[in-house]
């Protein structure tokens, strides 16, 4: 009897361990399927508005005015 409760404190302890572990990894981030949040996914632009008529459009496909961006295509958005 005393071996099977030492067995299982000890199986308990282990989970406990890993389950920490775990839990600090998720917290920093490094889990695996977790990716960077504060940037872009690869293969797209940073998102910005243009000043004048306020569509979210792709950085590339903005001009950029002292700072401000204006839709690229849009002939109505200019500074």
């Amino acid at each position: 009897m005393g071996r099977l409760i030492f067995f299982l404190l000890l199986g308990l302890a282990a989970w406990w361990l890993v389950r920490g572990f775990s839990r600090a990894k998720i917290k920093q981030g490094e889990a695996p399927g977790v990716e960077n949040r504060g940037q872009p996914p690869r293969g797209q632009d940073q998102l910005v508005a243009c000043a004048q008529c306020g569509v979210n459009l792709p950085r590339s496909s903005a001009r950029e005015d002292k700072g401000r961006f204006f839709c690229l295509d849009n002939p109505h958005c200019h500074p």
